[in-house]
């Protein structure tokens, strides 16, 4: 795992592991973009999918369901975040899935090729994205797809906007980095991406931006709750060695912020992510 060392010490790392703690609340948040994804990909009963970056297991567990006689192959780069995943698919009796720790990267999926490879949010966190899109083209079968949905910039998102803002306001802004570096907002750019893709072989392409909308569970207060322990705001905190009371703080502002999107104790936030296929 040599190729996304950072990557892999990044979800051993207490804040990666943030993802087990908030699990629930930002599967629930992120449940219509795994459904608008997956409804993409047109998959088909019997496809053998493979699912890069599944985390807790949520994409998988959701793939494996729309495909009763086929199976899903559920990959990622930390085994916390894959020993969970795997007690979910037992407890479920999810018969269909199997799980690997892997650097996408680099790892030969090339024996058993698949008819398709999705991923929620996991795409963006390679090294060299050219050679992670080439290596994974191999894993597929002849005109097998690929289906991954990214998030658009913090701008287009206040799940990430108005707690960063928030932590800036309390501790103060992080130098500015690579907007294209590794993580969660790498592939904010559709064009560029796009490019990439091509540079990799695949055929096509499409990259576009989507609308959507994120439903954390637990009304404003826990809305906020999760968008703050998770995402820039986290990073700051960590960054300026923020206290407990900073973190409440934090949390109080993003609260009183969050309280635009509740509809009758529902909380819905606007968002943008965007989605890319191609196929081999």
């Amino acid at each position: 795992m040599d190729a996304n060392k950072a990557q892999a010490d990044y979800w051993a790392s207490p804040a990666g592991l943030k993802w087990l703690e908030h699990e629930h609340a930002l599967d629930t948040a992120m449940s219509g973009m795994l459904d608008k994804m997956l409804d993409a990909a047109d998959i088909r009963s019997t496809d053998r999918i493979i699912d890069i970056g599944c985390g807790t297991g949520a994409s998988t567990l959701e793939a494996a369901q729309r495909v009763p006689d086929g199976k899903v192959l559920g990959v990622d780069i930390s085994s916390a975040l894959l020993e969970r995943a795997a007690s979910r698919a037992n407890a479920e009796g999810a018969r269909n899935t199997s799980f690997l720790l892997a650097d996408a990267q680099t790892h030969d999926f090339s024996a058993q090729p698949f008819d398709l490879l999705v991923s929620r949010l996991g795409m963006s966190f390679f090294a060299d994205t050219v050679a992670a899109l080439r290596n994974l083209s191999n894993a597929l079968k002849d005109h097998g797809k690929m289906v991954f949905v990214c998030w658009a910039s913090v701008a287009k998102n206040p799940w990430f906007e108005i707690p960063k803002q928030a932590a800036e306001e309390r501790l103060g802004a992080l130098p500015k980095g690579d907007p294209n570096a590794p993580g969660p907002n790498a592939f904010q750019d559709c064009d560029r991406v796009a490019d990439l893709m091509l540079r990799a072989g695949v055929s096509d392409v499409e990259a576009r931006p989507v609308d959507m909308v994120l439903t954390p569970p637990g009304g404003v207060a826990g809305a906020a709750r999760a968008a703050s322990k998770v995402g820039p705001a986290a990073r700051i905190t960590k960054a300026h060695k923020g206290t407990e009371a900073d973190e409440l703080a934090i949390e109080g502002a993003v609260k009183v912020a969050f309280e635009q999107f509740d509809e009758g104790g529902s909380v819905r936030v606007p968002a943008v992510v965007n989605l890319f296929t191609c196929s081999r």
